[in-house]
C-alpha cells in the first residue's frame, strides 16, 4: 500500500501520528483498573492496658522486664494474623529482648479479638520512667507472606514505679 499522506517538516506524516495515538489509548484504559485489586480491608485495633514490671523470675512466664497487656481486635470480615513485633522505641537505656505471649503468630478471627502481652525482657526491671514502642506487622497469611499492610505502632509509657505484673 502506498501512503500518500502529507509529510510534516520533520518527515513524519499526520497519519503515522494518528496511528500511534490509536494504539496508545487502549493500553492506558486496560492498565487503569489494576490498583483497585490491592484494597485489603481494615487495620486491626490494639488497645493497651497499663504497663507493669516483672521483678525477677517470680512472674513466670513473664520474666524480669516489663509487660504491656493488650487486646488486638479485628474489625474486618477477613481473618488476620500478627506475624512479627519489634521494639522500635526504647528510652530506658536498657537492652530488651521480646517475648510476646502467646507466641507469634497471633490469629485474630474476623470480627473477633485476642488478649495478648507485649513483653520486653531484660536482665533488669529497675524503677525507670520511659517510653516503650512496638511495631506490629500483620496480614492475612500466618507465614507473614502478605506484606501489603502498614505496620501498627503501639507506644506506651512505663511509669517510674510500675505496678507489679505478679499481683
Amino acid at each position: 500500500m502506498v501512503d500518500n499522506a502529507t509529510k510534516t517538516s520533520e518527515g513524519i506524516s499526520r497519519r503515522t501520528v494518528t496511528k500511534a495515538m490509536a494504539w496508545a489509548v487502549p493500553a492506558i484504559a486496560i492498565a487503569a483498573p489494576v490498583p483497585a485489586f490491592a484494597a485489603s480491608g481494615e487495620t486491626p485495633i490494639i488497645e493497651t492496658g497499663a504497663a507493669c514490671k516483672a521483678p525477677g523470675n517470680s512472674c513466670n512466664p513473664i520474666v524480669k522486664g516489663y509487660s504491656v497487656p493488650a487486646t488486638v481486635s479485628n474489625p474486618d470480615n477477613i481473618d488476620v494474623w500478627v506475624t512479627a513485633i519489634t521494639i522500635n522505641i526504647n528510652t530506658s537505656g536498657i537492652n530488651f529482648g521480646l517475648n510476646p505471649i502467646p507466641p507469634l503468630p497471633w490469629f485474630i478471627p474476623a470480627g473477633g479479638s485476642l488478649n495478648v502481652n507485649f513483653n520486653a525482657t531484660s536482665g533488669s526491671s529497675a524503677n525507670l520512667d520511659f517510653q516503650l514502642g512496638f511495631l506490629v506487622t500483620w496480614g492475612h497469611e500466618s507465614d507473614g507472606s502478605d506484606m501489603d499492610h502498614d505496620p501498627i505502632q503501639v507506644t506506651v509509657t512505663v511509669p517510674a514505679t510500675p505496678p507489679d505484673c505478679c499481683k
